[in-house]
C-alpha cells in the first residue's frame, strides 16, 4: 500500500474514533464538496453517511463515512477509489432496504458506480461498473422501485456537448448505454458564424444541472446553460472570451427517462435542442438578457416544483426562487432578500417538512466587482434559511454561519426534522481546505 494512502487512512481511523457533538473538520481537496449537481448526504434514522474528495499528491480520494448518531462517533469510513483531478467527486443514494450506491470519475471520463455489499454499512463494496463515455458532474436519483437514473454531461470534442442520461433498473446487473437528453449550440453557432468566430475549438459547455425523481415517478431535470457564444453576438458578460449563461430552464419526463418535455408541452424521444427548451427565467438568445445565471438545487412541496436561482448583475447578485405546477408551464418567481448579503447560487435544499436551504452569501459592505485571486479566500459566508411557503417569508439561521466556504454547500434530506449540512472550507483553489460538517440547529 502506499505509504501515503496508510498515513491517511491511519489518520482518519484516529479521528473517527473521537466523539463528537459539533463535527470536526475532515481534510478536503480544492473542491471536496462541489458539486450541486450531485447529492452527497443521506441521513437515515440511525446514520448518516458523506461523500467528499480528500487530496492526496497528484490523486482525489473518494472518501465516504459513516456518522453514528447513537455513539456520536464517525464510526466507518472508506476510500473508494482515486480521481485524478478536482472534478471526481461522488454522487451517493441510498435504496429501500438500506444499500447505498455512488457513482464518481474524473474529469471528462467514464464514471464509476459502486454499490455497498451490506445496508447501512460502508466498509465493503462491490466491484465498480464502468459508465462510458467523457463524462463529468454525476446527478444520481433512485425511485421508489430501487431504479436508478444518472445524469452527467457529456462531450464531444469539437461536437455539441449534452446532457446524458443513463438508467440501471433493479433487477439488472448494469447500466444502459445512455442517451442524450439536452444537447448545446456549440454546432448551430459554428454554421452561422464560422468556426474562427468561437473562441473555443472543443464545443466546451457548462450544464449547472440538477436531476430528482418524485413521488409520481416524474423525473425532472433544471440547469442553467454556460457557453462560448460568436463574438459578433453582445453578451451581458462582454468578456473577451464571450462567455454567457443566459438562462435557467426546466424538462421532465414522466416514462422514466424514455421522453422529456419540450417548451410547446410535446415529448421527445430525441434530444432536445436549447431552442425547444422550456426556459424558466432568461433568454436563449445571449443578446436579450441584461444579466448571468446561476441554477441551485431543486425539491417538491404540496404538488408543487420549487426551483432556487440567481441572476447576477456584476457586483450586485439576487436569489430567486421559482415555482411551478403539474404540466410544469408556467412558473411563479419571487426574489429572496436579505439585507446584510449578495446571495448568490448554487443553493443546496432539503426535502421534508422544513423548507431548509444554503446559500452563497458576499457582505454587501465587503464584496469587490470581480473574483480574488485564487490563493485568496472569498470574503464570504455560507448561511442558512427556512422559507415558509405559505407566508414566503424567509428566517435566517445564525447558529450555522460557516464563514470563508471554498465550495459548495450541501444538504441532506430530512429525517424527523433532522437535516445535516457539508461545506468546503479554506482557500480556493487551494487543496489545504477542511470539509465542515453539522446538523442544522
Amino acid at each position: 500500500m502506499n505509504k501515503l494512502l496508510f498515513l491517511s487512512i491511519l489518520f482518519i481511523f484516529f479521528i473517527s474514533c473521537r466523539p463528537v457533538d459539533i463535527q470536526s473538520p475532515f481534510k478536503g481537496s480544492s473542491r471536496a464538496t462541489a458539486y450541486h449537481d450531485s447529492d452527497k448526504m443521506v441521513n437515515t434514522k440511525d446514520y448518516l453517511f458523506v461523500t467528499y474528495l480528500e487530496h492526496t499528491i497528484g490523486d482525489e480520494l473518494v472518501i465516504v463515512r459513516r456518522y453514528n448518531k447513537s455513539s456520536r462517533t464517525w464510526d466507518q469510513t472508506s476510500t473508494l477509489g482515486v480521481a485524478k483531478d478536482d472534478h471526481g467527486g461522488g454522487a451517493l443514494v441510498i435504496d429501500s432496504q438500506g444499500y447505498l450506491h455512488i457513482v464518481y470519475g474524473s474529469h471528462n471520463s467514464p464514471l464509476y458506480y459502486k454499490k455497498s455489499q451490506s445496508a447501512y454499512d460502508v466498509n465493503s463494496w462491490s466491484t465498480p461498473l464502468e459508465i462510458s463515455g467523457n463524462l463529468t458532474y454525476p446527478s444520481l436519483v433512485i425511485n421508489k422501485n430501487d431504479d436508478l437514473f444518472l445524469a452527467a454531461r457529456n462531450d464531444i470534442i469539437g461536437g455539441s456537448w449534452s446532457v446524458r442520461l443513463f438508467k440501471k433498473f433493479s433487477q439488472s446487473k448494469s447500466w444502459d448505454k445512455g442517451k442524450d437528453i439536452i444537447t448545446s449550440d456549440f454546432l448551430k453557432w459554428k454554421k452561422a458564424y464560422g468556426k474562427s468566430s468561437v473562441s473555443v475549438s472543443n464545443g466546451y459547455a457548462r450544464f449547472g444541472k440538477y436531476l430528482s425523481v418524485n413521488h409520481k415517478n416524474e423525473l425532472h431535470l433544471t440547469f442553467h446553460y454556460f457557453e462560448y457564444v460568436p463574438k459578433e453576438i453582445k453578451t451581458f458578460a462582454n468578456n473577451k472570451v464571450n462567455s454567457s449563461t443566459h438562462f435557467v430552464a426546466h424538462t421532465f419526463s414522466k416514462d422514466l427517462g424514455h421522453s422529456w418535455s419540450k417548451e410547446n408541452g410535446d415529448f421527445s424521444i430525441e434530444p432536445i435542442s436549447l431552442k425547444d427548451i422550456s426556459i424558466i427565467s432568461g433568454n436563449n438568445d445571449p443578446s436579450k438578457v441584461d444579466c448571468n445565471y446561476s441554477a441551485g438545487q431543486h425539491f417538491y412541496k404540496d404538488g408543487k416544483i420549487y426551483f432556487f436561482f440567481s441572476k447576477h448583475y456584476g457586483i450586485e447578485t439576487t436569489l430567486h426562487l421559482a415555482s411551478s405546477s403539474f404540466p410544469y408551464k408556467i412558473w411563479e418567481e419571487i426574489e429572496i432578500l436579505n439585507d446584510d448579503y449578495y446571495l448568490r447560487a448554487p443553493v443546496a435544499a432539503s426535502q421534508g417538512t422544513r423548507t431548509i436551504f444554503a446559500v452563497n452569501a458576499i457582505p454587501k459592505n465587503v464584496y469587490v466587482n470581480g473574483r480574488p485571486t485564487a490563493n485568496l479566500p472569498l470574503k464570504s459566508k455560507i448561511i442558512i434559511g427556512e422559507i415558509d411557503l405559505t407566508s414566503l417569508k424567509v428566517k435566517w439561521n445564525d447558529n450555522n454561519i460557516v464563514v470563508n466556504p471554498s465550495w459548495l454547500p450541501q444538504i441532506s434530506n430530512e429525517y424527523k426534522g433532522d437535516i445535516w449540512f457539508m461545506v468546503t472550507q479554506g482557500a480556493r483553489e487551494s487543496n489545504d481546505t477542511n470539509v465542515i460538517i453539522n446538523k442544522v440547529k
